[in-house]
């Protein structure tokens, strides 16, 4: 699933019910929150908590929006690479920060997500038994983000660490 398409649907029906319910402030509070959320890494649980503490749980709307944010605040569900998964396991047990998840240039429509360490390739590729498919990255123009990882050549999708020079 698309993290902004999926954020795009829930705002929709927010829209609705609050044109339906002009005075519920409750609505127009979670829609403003979750428009907020551009990305995947600002899901904090405060759509959650606001559902929890003052929407009920019951409704349509509530359960979305738990579903929503439960769903994406795992980053493993933003990828279809099974390899590539299996790294950001690897990288999120050793407690590595994600600096970003997302779509990173207009003409990509894959998920990268880019962690705040130096990727030791090749130990990398062998600890974790990364396929043929799996292929190196590197980006050593200063100017687009400089950048060492790797590319599922079948999803596009990637994980990038920080590239040292």
């Amino acid at each position: 699933m698309n993290f902004l398409i999926e954020r795009n649907k829930l705002l929709k029906k927010l829209e609705d019910l609050i044109y339906e319910i002009p005075e519920n402030r409750i609505l127009t509070s979670l829609k403003n929150t979750l428009n907020e959320q551009n990305s995947i890494l600002m899901l904090n649980g405060t759509l959650s908590r606001t559902v929890v503490d003052s929407l009920q749980v019951e409704s349509n709307i509530g359960n979305e929006i738990l579903s929503f944010e439960q769903y994406f605040r795992n980053p493993l569900n933003t990828i279809e690479s099974e390899d590539l998964k299996k790294l950001v396991s690897y990288l999120i047990k050793k407690k590595i920060t994600i600096n970003f998840i997302g779509k990173v240039w207009s003409n990509v429509d894959s998920v990268w997500i880019y962690f705040d360490t130096i990727l030791n390739i090749p130990k990398l590729r062998e600890k974790l038994s990364l396929s043929d498919n799996i292929i190196e990255h590197k980006n050593i123009d200063p100017r687009s983000g400089l950048e060492l990882g790797f590319i599922d050549v079948i999803t596009n999708e990637g994980v990038m660490g920080n590239l040292k020079i």
